[in-house]
């Protein structure tokens, strides 16, 4: 036992101090200029910080993300607890580094490796997917004309909108394009999606459910001058009166994010592929 807890002392020591140049899947960096998001699989049931020193909010609109930060430099080394509804907990050594390697974290599936994901890449975003479509059949639906021109955002030189909303055997196709018009590459990270009441109260959102696609197409970079095309399927949903489909865009290590919001009629009248 005495063997056991010195290797767990010595390992921790190990992980915070100089030689840990690499970050470890169990570690956590954070800083005090630059906040890290953590998305897990569920709503989330409690939150514990080992120190002071950091600050952790769950993001509004969600109860599946976490925003984390420093509120000065420290020179320990900590941790941070999350314990999902589902009854996983997550447990994170946290340490200080001006610069974090990671500022998204997915605790859903299994970090992939550097090079493995490009606009060409088809990949599930949650490991329970119960159907599959091809490159081809993403790219075909990518390619058609678009029918939506009332949902989207612009600023900093990008313009992000939902050209098509689909619907083929009880599978909702949704249909995005990000124009970059600035001079600086656009690394989109794993965009949120929600399901939220139109109206907020002064105590926040009356409603919101985490949503999680099945399947993702065309995450990557859009180069300056270029535009990119992302698709993205779910569970067909169904809203009632006085709910939205949110969806939240984050730029990885940067600060140009947007919101887009559908209404009901444009998610409940989302077109049938024959």
């Amino acid at each position: 036992m005495k063997t056991k807890l010195l290797t767990a002392i010595f390992a921790l020591g190990w992980l915070c101090s100089g030689i840990a140049f690499a970050q470890a899947p169990d570690t956590l960096f954070i800083s005090t200029t630059q906040v890290v998001h953590i998305r897990f699989g569920s709503e989330l049931k409690y939150v514990n910080l080992g120190n002071k020193a950091i600050v952790a909010k769950i993001v509004d609109g969600s109860k599946d993300y976490v925003a984390v930060k420093a509120r000065e430099p420290f020179d320990i080394c900590t941790s941070m607890s999350c314990l999902e509804s589902t009854g996983a907990m997550h447990t994170f050594i946290v340490a200080y580094r001006e610069h974090p390697s990671r500022l998204d974290v997915d605790t859903r599936i299994p970090v992939r490796p550097a090079g493995t994901a490009g606009p060409s890449k088809v990949r599930p975003s949650a490991p329970d997917s119960t159907f599959s479509f091809s490159a081809h059949s993403f790219q075909t639906i990518s390619e058609m004309s678009k029918e939506l021109y009332h949902v989207g955002a612009k600023d900093y030189g990008i313009e992000v909108f939902c050209d098509n909303l689909l619907v083929k055997d009880d599978v909702l196709f949704i249909v995005f394009s990000i124009k970059n018009g600035s001079s600086v590459s656009y690394d989109l990270s794993d965009p949120r999606f929600a399901v939220e009441s139109k109206r907020k109260t002064k105590r926040g959102l009356q409603y919101e459910k985490a949503v999680f696609p099945k399947q993702s197409y065309g995450l990557g970079v859009v180069q300056p001058e270029d535009v990119g095309k992302l698709v993205f399927t779910f569970d067909k949903i169904a809203l009632t009166r006085g709910q939205v489909f949110r969806v939240y865009f984050y730029e990885k290590g940067g600060a140009r994010n947007f919101v887009l919001t559908l209404s009901a009629g444009d998610v409940n009248g989302a077109r049938r592929l024959n």
